[in-house]
């Protein structure tokens, strides 16, 4: 049996490629900074294939070898180090989050596209800079390999796609994403007791090291349920979807197409022409019935 102390793993050969997956859209955003603004759509341009391929690379590796990559950051082993691992599914998640990304892009250039010798705008700017960060972000996810690791990525995750929702800038949209915010801030804080709960009674984060530690008790069932609620809370899961969280996915039509869902109810705001000619058309109709409709001799007066 296994000592619950010991952790078997080391770096493997490919582990650097677990690394590269998370510093790729790090320095996107880094070099997006440093170069402006009508650069940050080549940059991501560049990035977002490149992080593709670097996906499919992992998957295939994954796939052949039939065991996952690690990467031991600082050489320190857990419980006192950092690991990053990817498995069979966390590649597979890589991959397919790839491809959305990419999809994104291609399709937000209509809205963002940033020609040669244009002014720097701040839309296209925040925008390509955020989608890198949520690219990070889900790759930072999927390759944890402890709950620490994990909160800090959910947590890069929630302020890159808040600014994201309501780009468009539009009071109502910036309210209900700041009550989004905070309610998802309180979520954070349930999740990270618990963590510090189990930490406190295994003294280790580590995801592997606690399936071989942990033990029903407690601490751990108290831990858990803080967990569970703290992200119910930030991804609004039944019975944790209030009010205040679904007018973020109502407020969604005023950010831009690439990055808003799309209503399931209520109608399209009527535009100044749409309202012209439907005018018009009621105002004709209104006439026609007029004229179609008999006339009445007026009656005579009576003696």
């Amino acid at each position: 049996m296994p000592d619950a102390n010991v952790l078997p793993d080391a770096t493997t050969t490919d582990g650097a490629l677990l690394v590269l997956a998370i510093v790729l859209p790090a320095a996107g955003v880094l070099l997006s900074f440093v170069l402006g603004g009508r650069y940050a759509e080549r940059i991501a341009s560049v990035l977002l294939p490149s992080g593709f391929i670097l996906a499919t690379i992992i998957f295939a590796d994954v796939w052949q070898s039939g065991h996952r990559l690690v990467y031991i950051v600082g050489d320190w082993k857990p419980p006192l180090g950092i690991a990053l691992r990817a498995d069979g599914l966390s590649a597979a998640m890589m991959v397919t989050m790839a491809i959305v990304i990419c999809a994104v892009a291609v399709f937000a250039h209509a809205d963002f596209g940033t020609r040669a010798g244009s002014v720097e705008a701040r839309a296209p700017f925040a925008f390509w800079i955020l989608l890198m960060a949520i690219w990070g972000a889900m790759n930072m996810v999927f390759l944890s390999g402890d709950l620490f690791t994990l909160y800090v990525a959910i947590e890069l995750l929630t302020f890159a796609a808040v600014p994201l929702v309501c780009l468009g800038g539009r009071a109502e949209t910036l309210q209900a994403a700041l009550r989004y915010l905070l309610f998802a801030l309180l979520g954070s804080i349930l999740y990270l007791v618990g963590t510090a709960l189990l930490y406190g009674s295994y003294a280790t984060l580590d995801i592997v090291l606690l399936s071989r530690r942990v033990h029903m008790e407690p601490a751990t069932l108290v831990a858990a349920t803080l967990m569970t609620i703290g992200l119910f809370a930030k991804t609004a899961l039944f019975p944790l979807h209030l009010q205040h969280l679904v007018e973020v996915a109502i407020e969604h039509f005023a950010a831009p197409a690439c990055v808003r869902a799309r209503r399931s109810r209520g109608r399209r705001p009527r535009s100044a022409a749409r309202r012209a000619r439907c005018s018009a058309a009621a105002a004709s109709r209104t006439a026609a019935s007029r004229r179609a409709s008999p006339r009445t001799a007026p009656s005579s007066p009576s003696r």
